[in-house]
Order: structure tokens, then C-alpha cells, then sequence
């Protein structure tokens, strides 16, 4: 009795293989960290934040009070400035390309945040 005829081998193998290249490509999708921050009239909600080198990130930011200059953000070493408009979520989206701290603050450079990249 034959265990395995030609056609049937092949089938298998291809079979592994489609499986293999589906598991392989799974695996590989890209892992997103995230933070929130929110922006009460105590400022900055956490005041710092971390995040690893290298991997994609998505920080939401959301303001809750008008009492506030953060009426946007400035990552200034990313190039980032965005609007906060009050009670509305706001994603900003980058990878940290090297480790260390680096600021983020409000338009007017007095209300500040911390980004710590390890």
C-alpha cells in the first residue's frame, strides 16, 4: 500500500506551503503602540509618555476643558502641530526613530509633555 502517489504529495505540499506563507504573513503585520493623553486644566494627562524605538505609534490626544493654551500640540523634533478641538479625539501618528526625551507642548511653548523613547 502506498502511502503517498505523486498527485497527493503535491497536493500536500502545496497545501504546507499556502499555510506556511498565510502563518508567515501574519506574523509579520506591524504591531502599533498606543498612548492616550488628555488635556484637562491641569495640563497634560499623563505628563509623560513612553514608547519603544522603532515601532509604529498612535498617541490620542483629547482637550476637556477650554481653560487651557493647548488648544493644539507641537511635537517639534517630528515636525508635528496639530489642532485639539475641545471634546474631540486626536490621533497622531509616528515612529520614534531614536531613544531619548523629547518634548511635545501646547502652540505657545508653556504648557509641556514628555515623550521618553527607549
Amino acid at each position: 500500500m502506498k502511502l503517498c502517489s505523486g498527485r497527493h504529495a503535491y497536493k500536500f505540499m502545496l497545501t504546507f506551503l499556502c499555510l506556511f506563507i498565510l502563518v508567515s504573513l501574519a506574523e509579520a503585520k506591524p504591531r502599533v503602540q498606543r498612548a492616550k493623553v488628555q488635556i484637562t486644566h491641569n495640563g497634560y494627562e499623563p505628563a509623560s509618555i513612553t514608547l519603544r524605538r522603532g515601532i509604529p505609534a498612535q498617541i490620542t490626544f483629547l482637550r476637556t476643558t477650554d481653560d487651557t493654551c493647548a488648544k493644539e500640540v507641537v511635537f517639534r523634533d517630528y515636525g508635528i502641530r496639530r489642532d485639539l478641538p475641545l471634546n474631540q479625539a486626536v490621533v497622531i501618528s509616528l515612529t520614534p526613530k531614536k531613544a531619548g526625551e523629547f518634548i511635545f507642548a501646547c502652540g505657545m511653548n508653556m504648557l509641556r509633555g514628555k515623550l521618553i523613547v527607549r
